[in-house]
Order: structure tokens, then sequence, then C-alpha cells
């Protein structure tokens, strides 16, 4: 999205969610007196520039952003199962007649937990719908469990999972349940039901609507969950908002709003949209009704999935109620639908199917070494599985959703943008901690200059990592966190990355592939001619496809006047180095850093760039990273960075004209048994990646999380 369609998307989510008094008036200015006087200025000007259609600055926009919004949208704490008066213009949430209800509903929601998991502090949010029944996201439970439908459900090896109905900004006693087994996991929609151990009266059954949402649009609701920092934004903002404390349990009123279509696991589904202020760790959120008639406050929605200015997502309870098996799984609704609907008959008919023919799951896990809390105690497999490593792009229960999914006015069932596609859970495959230190690592001010330094290896890691994700969110991180002066996104046929530019430096960042496995499973040695060599025929016209557009956007960012650095990891690092052969005598190419990328050509080719790039081209490998051993009969060009498992790092560069690359490639026969292999792990011959982590080289150290963690070790102090 460009800045004139942001600022669009932010005029139109403020005339949305800004009181129409204050819009109305003319000259009225926004007072935010806890807000220090810089930023209560910026806010105040911004908005009425805004309003008027003049320019703002990115310090306006940005306070705009993360200040106006949860202001209007706010996230209220609560304390002790409560909480105080809202402010303006949420204070009827505190009424006597409105409060008691919300307070009976705060204790029936929990965060789910998943004690010991490796990587993730908690999973995302849960609410009780049934005796001993919660319910929350799909993505979510898939964190912990496996299966689909009904039948043949189990926890991973090594996981389970719990509810904690605590964890407020005041720390309290943990209560802690046990998720005694996994009830559903839907097939169509973002939704799954558990068996909790121990629920009491203490935790009564939430009722859930069955009213068509539609008729619902503009009613007030109210968010409740556990919002989880977004560390891929401007921290000291959202700890002005969240004050510096989040993973607690928060209540956050907005809007219902109108339906829209969004992609769900491969189903398009009619989601219905609402505009409180969510961050990932909502995942699983109770979406309640507080102009619901009766003497509790009825749930609408589950909320599943936030884009940033646009819209977020949540399962409408109306549809959950006309499927019988849910109905029949013994969840609360208001009143028994007339009539049950048959749309996702076929699906629950696959997912039958899928069941019976699966091989027989392992019993579910007995929980075998110890976690206590009050009035419980229960244990977990101390397991630890190896999965296939996947670039930071794959479909992730993320909750690196940007910092208030907030939404604009929607179109009734208008469909979702692709950036709406990836869900917005709390974590990722990545290691979280690992990324976020890198993010916050980011430095531009050295981009621009020939040498190697570990400070830009980080720094086109970094924009290499973020090009997976979606383009709002590359752009905002861009921006916003690293202070960017541009960043415009580039999507044309699976083929993606992005411009942006600093003071001195313009960076060209290309998307790797998002699923390794199925890339190498189909990955062939085919070869075309270029004016500069023989190289591979599918790196090469992925790259025409973009680079028409690229050239544009690097023209418009004064190349002249400053060094471009090219980048990318896996694929994407092959386009990078398909674009320094293309731009050789067009732009002036400061450096090239690759990370895990396979060979791109062949002795000709590499002949070619050591005439042009003998100085400042820069290939990172982890370990025995499969990647650059493929494809046969290719070699490598640069100088190599290779990372050790013991965190050595070996440099090498590869000889200009003669002799084989460092790293040989798989050859002919070799490569094909990968094949085979990958093909037998994917439909279901080995267990995780037990049949492949034995090879050498290996698919998991392919992970650019692993790249991140290696070079901040490298980091000077």
């Amino acid at each position: 999205m460009d800045q004139a369609g942001h600022l669009q998307r932010l005029r139109d989510m403020l005339s949305q969610v800004v009181p129409r008094e204050i819009q109305e008036t003319p000259g009225a200015a926004l007072e935010f007196p806890e807000l220090p006087g810089q930023l209560q200025e910026a806010a105040a000007t911004g908005f009425a520039r805004l309003v008027r259609h003049e320019e703002i600055t990115r310090d306006q926009q940005h306070t705009l952003e993360a200040i106006i919004l949860p202001q209007f949208r706010p996230a209220v704490n609560i304390i002790g199962g409560t909480f105080s008066t809202p402010p303006f213009p949420w204070e009827h949430l505190g009424h006597a007649d409105v409060q008691p209800k919300l307070v009976t509903s705060i204790q029936s929601i929990g965060r789910i937990e998943v004690p010991r998991h490796p990587s993730v502090p908690y999973a995302g949010t849960g609410f009780v719908v049934g005796p001993n029944l919660m319910m929350t996201n799909r993505h979510v439970a898939q964190i912990f469990a496996t299966g689909l439908g009904q039948r043949q459900l189990s926890f991973k090896p090594g996981r389970t999972a719990a509810v904690d109905f605590r964890r407020e900004v005041i720390a309290t006693a943990a209560e802690l349940l046990l998720v005694k087994r996994v009830v559903m996991i839907h097939p169509c929609w973002d939704m799954a039901l558990l068996e909790v151990e121990g629920l009491s009266a203490n935790h009564p059954m939430l009722k859930l609507s069955v009213e068509d949402p539609d008729a619902l649009a503009e009613h007030d609701v109210a968010v409740i969950g556990y919002p989880a920092q977004d560390w891929r934004n401007d921290t000291s903002l959202q700890n002005q908002v969240f004050g510096g404390v989040y993973n607690v349990k928060r209540l956050q009123p907005g809007k219902l709003k109108v339906r829209r279509t969004i992609e769900s696991f491969g189903n398009n589904v009619s989601a219905v949209t609402h505009d409180a202020s969510t961050l990932g760790g909502n995942s699983g959120s109770a979406v309640i009704d507080v102009q619901s008639d009766g003497q509790e406050f009825e749930v609408v929605a589950l909320h599943f999935a936030g884009l940033y200015l646009d819209a977020n997502f949540a399962v409408p309870t109306f549809e959950l109620a006309r499927d019988d098996r849910v109905v029949q799984a013994g969840v609360n609704f208001a009143k028994p639908l007339p009539s049950a609907t048959q749309d996702w008959a076929a699906l629950w008919r696959l997912a039958d199917r899928l069941q019976e023919t699966a091989v027989a799951a392992a019993p579910a896990v007995s929980h075998p070494f110890a976690v206590s809390a009050p009035g419980v105690s229960f244990t977990v497999p101390l397991t630890v599985t190896v999965s296939l490593g996947s670039p930071p792009g794959s479909p992730a229960p993320a909750g690196f959703g940007p910092p208030s999914s907030l939404t604009a006015p929607a179109s009734s069932h208008a469909p979702a943008t692709a950036e709406s596609q990836t869900i917005e859970g709390l974590f990722g495959t990545a290691d979280t901690e690992v990324v976020r230190k890198a993010y916050d690592k980011f430095r531009s001010d050295r981009l621009h200059r020939n040498e190697f330094s570990w400070e830009n290896a980080l720094a086109t890691a970094d924009c290499s990592h973020v090009v997976y994700e979606v383009p709002s969110v590359v752009i905002s991180t861009c921006r916003n966190k690293w202070q960017l002066q541009s960043c415009e996104f580039v999507s044309t046929d699976d083929t993606e990355c992005f411009v942006a530019s600093s003071e001195k430096a313009i960076i060209v960042s290309f998307r790797g592939t998002k699923g390794v496995r199925d890339w190498l499973i189909d990955l062939n040695s085919l070869a075309v001619h270029a004016q500069y060599g023989t190289v591979h025929r599918g790196f090469y016209f992925a790259f025409q496809s973009v680079k028409s557009s690229l050239e544009t956007l690097i023209r418009r960012e004064n190349p002249a006047e400053r060094a471009i650095i090219l980048t990318g990891h896996s694929l994407g690092g092959a386009l990078a180095t398909i674009a320094a052969a293309e731009w050789r005598e067009m732009f002036s190419i400061s450096s090239v850093y690759t990370f895990g990328q396979p060979c791109v050509g062949r002795n000709d080719f590499r002949t070619f760039l050591s005439g042009h790039y003998a100085n400042n081209f820069f290939r990172f490998v982890n370990d025995d990273d499969i990647v650059p051993r493929v494809p046969p009969g290719y070699v490598h060009f640069g100088r190599l960075y290779h990372f050790g498992a013991d965190g050595s790092v070996g440099h090498e560069s590869v000889a200009a004209t003669t002799g084989e690359p460092i790293a040989d490639t798989l050859s002919d026969d070799e490569f094909a048994e990968l094949k085979v292999a990958l093909e037998s792990e994917k439909s279901g011959g080995a267990t995780e990646s037990a049949g492949l982590e034995g090879w050498v080289p290996s698919i998991s150290d392919h992970k650019l999380d692993r790249y991140l963690a290696q070079i901040l070790t490298n980091q000077p102090s």
C-alpha cells in the first residue's frame, strides 16, 4: 500500500472512531492530558490536518496511529476480576446496569497456557461455553494439538495445555485448570472446543448469541482477552498505551461492524468484523454484545484475526449455532435455531474421512512431568520434537499482527485483501525473542558502505525476514520501527519484494519460498542463457516478473545519490543475485547480502560476477543448511560466511574462475534421493522430520531465525 492509501485508511478509521460531536465542532481540538506536551500537540495537529485532507508529518501520523486510535478504542485494565469506569466515550460500561454483567463474563475468560513449551509463553485466549467446555481458535489449539473435526484429536508429542483465569495487570496467584482433551477442531471456521477439568460456578457458562450479526451492526461490544506486545513496531508508544504491561487480561471496547469475506484455512468464510483495539494474544477472545437484552450479556463472536487499519475478523456465533455438531457438543447458545445448515457438511465428511484413514494417533498425553498451581497438579512429557524447518512467512498463529488491529469502514461482504489472509495469533514458528532482538538492533546508518560489517549483515537479514510478512506489516516495520524514509511493496506472479530507503541507501529485499519442502520437491536444474552467463531458468524468470516495477521505484529514490543494497533469504537470495547481474551497469550496487541461498548459475556466470562484485558480495550459510546445496550442477559466488554448529564462523572466498564451490551441491542422484525422502515425509511416511534429520545437509538449519541468532552473537557490544 502506498502512503496515500495508508493515510486514507487512517482518515477513514478516525472518522469511524472519533465521536461525531468532536468531528463536527469547528476548530475542536483533541485533548490528552496524560500525554507529554509534544505528543499531545502532534496528535491534535495531525488530526486536524488529516480531516482537512492536508499533509501531515511522519511524527503526526505515528502519533495518530499509536495514541489517538487507542484513546477511542482503549485497552482497559482488569484488576481483581473487575475494572474501573473507562474514559470517554466508554463511560457507560461502568454504569450499574452494565458493569456487573461484564464482570460476570470476565470470570469465564482465561489465558490458554502451554506449559514448558520451548518457545511460547501462552497460546491465546479462551472462554467457557458449556459444562467443562471452552472455546478458542483453531489456530490457537493447533499450537498444542493435532487433528481435524472430532475424531482422532490428540495432543502433540511433548505438549499439553491449561487455562489460567487470572493473569491480571496486578499479579495474582494463578488459577490453572488442565485441558483434558480437544473436543473439536472445526473444519471450516477458526474455532476449537476444549474440555477443561475443574470448571465450577466461579466460571459460569457464557451465553452465545443466535442473532444474525448483520442486524447487530454498530452495537457496542467488549472484546476480553490477553493482548501481547508487538515487537515489530515502536515499543515506546505501545508502552504509553499499555503501560508497559502485556499478556494480561484486558477489556477492549469497540463497535460491531458488517460482515466481510475472508479466507480461513483455505475456505472463504463470511466473518463478522469489529473495531476494538486488539493485539496478538487476543486470538480466541470473546466479542461480547453489551447491548444484548437479558440477565447476562451474550457473546456475539469469536475473535480470530486482525488487519491493521482495515478490519478485525471474528467467527459469528450465529453461524456456529446453525451447525448441529457444535450444538450437540454442548455449547450454551441463547436458544435453539429452527433449522441447521448444510453449508459445511462436505467439510465435516472430509474431516471424518481423513481421520478414519489416518494412522492411529498416539494415546492422549498423560502428562509425565509436574506443573503445580493452586488446586491442580499435572504433568507434561519432556519430549522435544524436531519439526521440518520453514521460513518465517509460513502460516503462523502469529501475533505478529500490527500494534492495534483497528478497522476502517467495511463494505458488506466485500472480500478481504490478500493481506488479511495471515491470521492474527500470538506466536510464529521462529524464535520470537531472537527476532525481536534482531529487529531492535536494526541500523541503517552504515548500509551505504561497501565493506562488510556485522551491523549490515543484521540489517539485511532483518529485511530478508520481514519481507515474508504481509505488505502492511512490512511497510509499518520499515517506516515506523526502523524509521526508513520510504517503503514500497511489489508482488507479481508469486514473486514478492520491497524497496525501502534511508538517507544514504536504498534497500531491495526479495522474499524466499514460504514452503521449503514443496519448493525443493518441485525444484529442477533447467538453465537459461542470459547475456551475463548461464543461470537457473526459474530464478531468472521470477526476477523478470518484478524487474520493471523495481527499477521504477529505485529511480524515484535518487539512486545516483544513494547506495543500493540487495538482499534475500533462500530463493530471495537467488533473486538478489540475478538482480546484481542485471543492474551491474544501470545502478551502482553497494553490496549484496544473501542468507541460505541456492546456487544460481554455472561457471560462466560466476566469472561474470567476479568482475563486478569481487569484494562486496557476502553469502551466509548456517551449519548444514540444505538449500545452498541445490540445484545440482550449479556453483556459488561470493565471500562465504559459514556458521558452524558450535557457533564458529568460517570465512572463505570462492575462486574467481576455476575450481569447485566451497559447499559442493548435491549430485543428481543425491538430489533425487532427497526428493523421495521429502515426498515420503509429506505423505506421512516419516514421523515429523525424523527421517530427514539424519541427513546432512539439513532442512531445519535453513530457518532464517537461526541465521539471525548466529549474526546477533557476532554483533559488536
